[in-house]
């Protein structure tokens, strides 16, 4: 009877453990390697934004400071750096995607949200390269400098309520990331 008994118990508790490894985590060890591998194509996205960002301000900056009598060369600069600020878009595109494809996988739920926001987030960047272009269109668009800086003036103020937008939402992931390390390795 014994044995019986001790056989019927353990099934038992297979059973549950089984239920309990299928049920109560929503993560499948196949999905969490294919979220792993969207996440770091989604990250290399995002080293090309920051390049691409970096040589977009960079022009921006070159664009701003020069002499109001070089306007042609100026108009060069404001060119360049909106072709710089297209390709920084089309990555927070790419990124945001790679993201969204990873949190609708099953993976842990933490992980999930942590997804969902950065997916948010680069999206949110993407409105803020899009925006940023408009400054230099300003000087392209404009026919004398006060009618630029009053274009420029007015873009800035939504290019920093966006960015503050964007930032907020990278402080929302990196507060799951940080308050839930077990979930999130570093490589």
């Amino acid at each position: 009877m014994f044995p019986r008994y001790f056989s019927s118990h353990v099934a038992l508790v297979l059973l549950i453990a089984a239920i309990w490894a299928c049920g109560s985590s929503n993560t499948d060890t196949a999905d969490t390697d294919k979220a792993n591998k969207l996440v770091n194509e989604g990250n290399a996205a995002v080293d090309q934004v920051k390049k691409f960002f970096e040589d977009a301000d960079g022009k921006k900056d070159q664009m701003m400071h020069m002499d109001r009598r070089r306007v042609a060369e100026a108009r060069v600069r404001a060119a360049e750096a909106i072709a710089a600020y297209d390709k920084a878009a089309e990555k927070c595109k790419e990124a945001a995607s790679k993201y969204d494809e990873a949190s609708r996988l099953q993976v842990n739920d933490k992980f999930k949200q942590y997804l969902i926001v950065k997916t948010k987030e680069f999206n949110k960047r993407g409105e803020l390269m899009e925006a940023a272009k408009g400054t230099p269109q300003a000087l392209i668009e404009s026919t004398n400098w006060s009618s630029f800086a009053i274009r420029a003036n007015s873009n800035q103020s939504k290019i920093e309520q966006l960015m503050k937008e964007a930032n907020d939402l990278a402080a929302q992931a990196d507060k799951i990331q940080k308050d839930n390390p077990d979930i999130f390795k570093k490589t």
